[in-house]
C-alpha cells in the first residue's frame, strides 16, 4: 500500500512539471582502505548549478557535503570527513552530481542521503554505505592432545564485520565448534575458533566469510596417522643423556689441555739459548732456600775451563749474577 502511495505521489509530481531525486539503487559496498562514490541525479534533467546540493548521514543537518549558491561550503562539514571528499560536477547542468569519499574505515558505514532543493522545491534520496574488511588467511595450528584426539585451533584477524567463521569435514559437512571473538583499536575483528579431531578425521578446512560479500577465505590441513604416534619419552631421555655427557667430557678435555698448555708456555719463557750472556729472569726452580747465588754477597758462577762461559752440547746456560 506505501509502495502504491509513493508511486502515485511520484506521477503526481511528474505530471506537475517537478524534478525527482534520485540516489544509489541499493546499498554501496566499499572496503576499509578504499574510496566510496555516491551519485545523486534529477529526473526529469534540470540545471542543478543555482541549486544546493547536500550529501548527509543519517539526517540533513549531519552536513558530509555542501555546495549552495555555486561554491564549495567545506566549513559546513562534520570533521570526519573534511579533507576525505570530493564532489564531482561535471555533469551539474543535466542534474548529475557525485560525492566521492576517500580512506574508508568502519567507522563510515551507515545510512546517507543526498538533498538537493531550490527556493520552492526540494527533495532527497537515501541508502546505505556497507563497510568491509577482508582479514587474514586463517592459521591451522595444533593446541594440544586431549580426549583420544588433538584440538585444533584456527585464527583469522582484520575483519569487518564480524565473520561467519565454520570448521568443515572432507565431504564439506558443517563441524561444531567453540569461537572467540576480539574487537582491535580499529574496530576490526580477530576470531578464534576450536575443534577437536579424532584419528583418521581427512582433510579439515577452516573458513572465514563476511556478512557483506560472498568472498570466503579459507584453510586446509590433513590429520592422519602422524599426529597421533605415540612418543618415546624414554628413548628420548636417553639421547639427551648422551649429549648431555658428551659436552661435559668435551669441556673438561679442553680445560686440561689448555691448562697444560699454559704450563708449557710458561716454562719457555726462563730459558736462555746456549752461547748467549743475555740476562734474563732466572727459573723459578732456582729461588730455592739452598742455592748458592742467594748465600752471600753477588756471585758469578763459571763452569769448565779457559773462561768458556757455558756448555758447548746446546743446553742453556746458567745466568750471572
Amino acid at each position: 500500500m506505501a509502495l502504491m502511495l509513493s508511486l502515485v505521489l511520484s506521477l503526481l509530481k511528474l505530471g506537475s512539471g517537478q524534478w525527482q531525486v534520485f540516489g544509489p539503487g541499493k546499498p554501496v559496498q566499499a572496503l576499509v582502505g578504499e574510496d566510496a562514490v555516491f551519485s545523486c541525479f534529477l529526473s526529469p534533467e534540470t540545471n542543478a548549478e543555482a541549486m544546493e546540493v547536500r550529501f548527509f548521514r543519517g539526517q540533513v543537518s549531519s552536513v558530509v557535503y555542501l555546495y549552495r549558491k555555486g561554491k564549495d561550503q567545506p566549513s559546513m562539514q562534520m570533521p570526519q570527513y573534511q579533507a576525505r571528499t570530493k564532489l564531482v560536477k561535471d555533469s551539474i547542468a543535466e542534474g548529475h552530481v557525485s560525492l566521492r569519499l576517500e580512506n574508508i574505515t568502519v567507522l563510515d558505514a551507515g545510512l546517507y542521503g543526498c538533498w538537493i532543493g531550490s527556493q520552492s522545491y526540494h527533495q532527497e534520496a537515501v541508502w546505505e554505505l556497507q563497510v568491509s574488511a577482508l582479514g587474514s588467511v586463517p592459521l591451522i595450528s595444533i593446541m594440544a592432545y586431549v580426549d583420544r584426539g588433538i584440538q585444533l585451533l584456527c585464527r583469522s584477524s582484520g575483519w569487518f564485520p564480524r565473520p561467519t567463521a565454520k570448521w568443515k569435514g572432507p565431504q564439506g559437512q558443517e563441524l561444531s565448534t567453540d569461537s572467540r571473538t576480539n574487537t582491535d583499536m580499529h574496530g576490526l575483528f580477530d576470531v578464534e575458533i576450536s575443534l577437536t579431531v579424532q584419528e583418521n578425521a581427512g582433510t579439515i578446512s577452516c573458513s572465514m566469510r563476511p556478512a557483506h560479500l560472498s568472498q570466503e577465505v579459507e584453510s586446509r590441513v590433513q590429520i592422519g596417522d602422524t599426529f597421533f604416534q605415540p612418543v618415546s619419552w624414554a628413548l628420548a631421555v636417553k639421547v639427551l643423556g648422551i649429549l648431555c655427557s658428551g659436552l661435559f667430557f668435551g669441556i673438561v678435555g679442553l680445560k686440561i689441555f689448555f691448562s697444560k698448555f699454559q704450563e708449557a708456555w710458561a716454562g719457555t719463557l726462563f730459558m736462555v739459548p746456549a752461547g748467549t750472556r743475555s740476562e734474563m729472569l732466572p727459573h723459578p726452580s732456582w729461588f730455592s732456600s739452598s742455592s748458592p747465588s742467594l748465600q752471600g754477597p753477588e756471585k758469578k758462577v763459571r763452569t769448565g775451563s779457559g773462561g768458556d762461559s757455558g756448555p758447548r752440547d746446546g743446553s742453556p746456560t746458567a745466568l750471572c749474577f
